[in-house]
């Protein structure tokens, strides 16, 4: 059954035991801002997702982990297109009060209330924004700076905003050592 029949889960299947979860557009912000956390090791963030997401705890870690991977991709099985960090369009944690706010547009204000939204219902709204939002503003800026597609006074408008419109570089902790070390060597 699709999502108009079933409506939105609140329950995974991992290896014939029914799990509550908790699908809060919350829960599952947190645990992509872990994935995106270089700190964390493959396994410390694998555990984040299942200590958070799942209420009810399943007996197989790695049936858990593949399923609570298919929530987060909103049902859709198998579809792990990983993209290099140059390609990504938005981050969670950087572009914050952007999604928030045109997410909470799309939701009739239902993010500023409180109210419970599922994680499903936030993605589907972030699908949704309007052209005339920040946030889809910003994603046609990197879209076209990514392609080399900026007109002139497009250019001119992402660099007076660079704050905005680039993505910070998520370099692993050996890298940022490296970095900080050559900045340091620079400054001598």
């Amino acid at each position: 059954m699709g999502l108009l029949i079933s409506g939105l889960p609140t329950a995974i299947l991992v290896d014939e035991q029914v799990c509550r979860i908790d699908a809060s557009y919350h829960t599952c912000l947190k645990i992509i801002m872990a994935f995106e956390d270089n700190t964390l090791t493959n396994a410390e963030k694998a555990m984040v997702m299942i200590d958070l997401l799942y209420i009810d705890k399943p007996a197989s870690f790695n049936s858990a982990f593949e399923k609570g991977i298919q929530f987060l991709d909103c049902g859709e099985a198998g579809r792990r297109d990983v993209e290099e960090p140059t390609d990504r369009k938005y981050s969670f944690s950087h572009d914050e009060k952007y999604i928030f706010s045109g997410v909470n547009r799309v939701l009739n204000g239902r993010l500023s209330t409180g109210e419970f939204v599922h994680w499903w219902e936030f993605v589907m709204a972030f699908m949704e924004l309007p052209e005339d939002c920040i946030m889809s503003r910003i994603i046609y800026f990197r879209t076209r700076f990514a392609k080399g597609k900026l007109t002139k006074e497009e250019k001119q408008v992402y660099y007076e905003n660079r704050c905005m419109f680039e993505l910070p570089l998520d370099l692993s902790a050996d890298e940022q050592a490296k970095a900080d070390e050559f900045m340091r060597l620079l400054g001598e």
